[in-house]
């Protein structure tokens, strides 16, 4: 770019020198989708106005019987249906034929033309890259995929001040709750605790989830770790914020969602936003990390930023919503395609009209989540202090 302090005879013989390149300063890796493209949870050629599925919620009722007590026969309906639609997103962009003949030759900085489908194939991959992490059921948020902030809303806390049920819900603030109450919908199916019936097995004060519950009472909630909770820390100073309580609250989250002991519910990832992540790995010793060896996971995959905390990998995801992480079960999760690829591009397609070229990529899907019950997420649902 020409100055007012060039001489005018250098800015009239000599031209600037064109890099016949482009600086890509636009992509960011994503670990939620190479894990789903790993495990084989990226479904196409879907079908149907909508896709829906059977959940059970109850097991049949157990009774005692001494061996000579007559016995009655019912009916019992163990199953809820839930039922989601298709979403979609597109891009598009156009040339005009004689930008498009103009753009040739050795004048051509960058083919424009030639990668048009590439780009807007990179830059709907990026936009889906945060869906994993969307809320499709809010307010205007019905345009986005029904992702996991879908069925994380909660509403105050539980109360953990014992004699009051395993998960009465306190509306009022108070700093030492360590959990969220779950209070949403995902695919037509509460995720309020005991919504569907159900209480305590056993007796005791605990609240759940430290309080073992009938299969009814939590089948499709989600546990919600307030990592703002003064509980996590035995300072002699009440205090509670992520710096003291990462590790704690993410060992919560962990080996509670273990209570749905199956290869398929396990944690696989908890993914964390950058500024959580950062604060975690400066908390965290040295001495605790564990190399990871997982065969499938993401150091495998050459994302070399994971750290492991009790066997499951830490890692951070620019996606991740500020001040927020998630506990995620990939064996419990797909992304189902109506299309035979995730992203289809079409064109260019000529406008006599116009005199211009059209080119488009687009995606019609939805995320699927088997149960909100093998998911948590950390939040600060209490104020810090």
């Amino acid at each position: 770019m020409a100055t007012p302090t060039q001489w005018a005879r250098l800015i009239s013989t000599t031209i600037v020198q064109h890099l016949r390149e482009s600086e890509e300063a636009v992509f960011r890796r994503f670990k939620v989708f190479a894990l789903l493209e790993n495990s084989g949870n990226i479904l196409m050629n879907q079908s149907g106005r909508s896709f829906d599925w059977n959940v059970r919620y109850r097991l049949p009722p157990v009774s005692s019987n001494n061996g000579q007590e007559p016995r009655s026969f019912a009916r019992v309906n163990q199953w809820k249906r839930a039922e989601l639609g298709w979403k979609g997103f597109t891009t598009t962009d156009s040339i005009f034929r004689r930008e498009m003949l103009e753009n040739r030759g050795q004048q051509a900085l960058v083919d424009v033309a030639g990668k048009m489908s590439e780009r807007l194939q990179e830059g709907l991959q990026q936009h889906l890259s945060f869906q994993p992490f969307a809320d499709g059921g809010e307010a205007g948020g019905e345009k986005n995929f029904d992702g996991l902030m879908t069925f994380m809303g909660y509403d105050g806390t539980i109360d953990e001040s014992g004699g009051v049920g395993p998960f009465a819900k306190r509306t009022s603030s108070n700093l030492g709750d360590r959990y969220g109450y779950p209070d949403d919908t995902y695919a037509g199916i509460s995720t309020k605790l005991g919504y569907y019936g159900g209480g305590a097995l056993g007796d005791g004060d605990a609240v759940w989830p430290n309080q073992p519950v009938t299969e009814t009472a939590d089948f499709y909630s989600p546990i919600i770790i307030n990592y703002n909770s003064q509980s996590y820390n035995e300072e002699a100073t009440p205090a509670g914020n992520w710096k003291l309580n990462c590790v704690q609250a993410i060992r919560d989250g962990l080996h509670h969602a273990k209570r749905n002991d199956t290869k398929e519910a396990q944690i696989d990832l908890v993914c964390l936003s950058r500024e959580l992540y950062i604060a975690f790995l400066n908390t965290y010793n040295d001495k605790e990390r564990i190399m990871i060896t997982k065969e499938n996971g993401l150091k495998a995959m050459g994302f070399n930023e994971v750290v492991s905390l009790d066997g499951c990998e830490i890692a951070s995801d620019y996606a991740v919503p500020q001040g927020k992480g998630f506990g995620m079960s990939v064996g419990n999760m797909e992304l189902r395609c109506l299309e035979n690829n995730l992203m289809v591009a079409e064109g260019p397609f000529y406008d006599e009209q116009l005199q211009s070229y059209r080119f488009s990529c687009s995606t019609l899907g939805n995320f699927k989540f088997t149960s909100p019950r093998s998911f948590f997420m950390l939040d600060a649902v209490t104020a810090e202090s």
